[in-house]
């Protein structure tokens, strides 16, 4: 089931003579951990803030599905951000803050005192609620932010890249959230540079190049990568028709299973062009990442 229909979404800022954002299509899968990846200026932040609500002027369409009303009215129902930076009032302790911005959300007043004590137990925020925001150490302040964003009960939860600049165990936490929220079923995009906690917690992978989504690698899908090196150009029309050519002689497959794989090592056995060297493994996010940065 989607979560999110994004349709040829385009967007460039005032300023700029390029597109930040250039024809993007993509279907976001309900109660589903999705990671976007890509270089700096590759439009992550950009795309986040589109599907915020926070940029309205762009082109195209992006719409919540199971959720009624305009882009700003879904969002304000049941969306949350947790934004890059630091989003709460560093003079408040951390209580306080989830206290302050839980009181902006349309919450029976009846459910405050569990809402809070389950937030910051999820959190792992209750051995700090009564410290002030500013002393908190850098794992702590992420978490917070997390915690601000809670207050809503979101469904639908967008992190921007929420690891950046933390210790390995905050990190641990913060991914062992994230798949709380799973289970929970909540539907997460998250960015990061970090490739080995967007394998470990994703099921869905966006890659982003120059704006563009240059691949969607959906959760299960063609985990398995076959690579065929051959003396000369194979001849073999089905073979040139289902394989993608790396190279002059050099040629790619990816499989879903090992049933795939069996069957395409019977189907190469009966061509006739000589196999130099041929592998396969599965593919991880650094293989997916650097295939798309080689790519064209």
């Amino acid at each position: 089931m989607n979560a999110i229909l994004i349709k040829q979404l385009s967007y460039k800022y005032p300023k700029n003579n390029y597109y930040s954002l250039l024809d993007i299509n993509l279907n976001i899968q309900a109660k589903c951990c999705t990671g976007i990846i890509g270089p700096n200026g590759s439009g992550k932040s950009t795309l986040i803030s589109a599907l915020c609500g926070l940029l309205t002027d762009f082109e195209g369409s992006i719409s919540y599905q199971g959720m009624t009303g305009d882009l700003l009215g879904c969002v304000k129902k049941k969306v949350a951000l947790v934004p890059q930076e630091y989003a709460f009032y560093p003079q408040l302790t951390v209580l306080q803050n989830v206290e302050y911005f839980l009181s902006l959300c349309i919450v029976d007043k009846s459910r405050w005192k569990l809402l809070i004590n389950d937030i910051l137990t999820q959190c792992e925020l209750v051995s700090v609620k009564n410290q002030k925001a500013k002393k908190l150490s850098g794992g702590y302040k992420r978490r917070l932010n997390i915690a601000i964003a809670l207050v809503k009960e979101p469904e639908v939860l967008f992190l921007d890249e929420p690891t950046v600049g933390i210790d390995p165990e905050s990190r641990e936490v913060i991914i062992r959230l994230l798949e709380q929220f799973k289970k929970q079923g909540k539907t997460l995009l998250f960015t990061s540079h970090m490739l080995d906690e967007v394998e470990k917690i994703c099921d869905d992978i966006i890659v982003l190049r120059d704006g563009k989504a240059v691949m969607h690698e959906q959760g299960g899908q063609n985990n398995i990568l076959l690579t065929v090196h051959f003396s000369t150009p194979p001849l073999n029309d089905e073979f040139v028709r289902l394989y993608e050519q790396v190279t002059e002689n050099k040629y790619q497959m990816r499989l879903n299973s090992q049933i795939e794989l069996s069957a395409q090592l019977q189907f190469l056995a009966s061509i006739e062009t000589p196999i130099v060297k041929m592998h396969y493994s599965s593919n991880s996010v650094d293989q997916l990442y650097h295939l798309t940065q080689v790519a064209e």
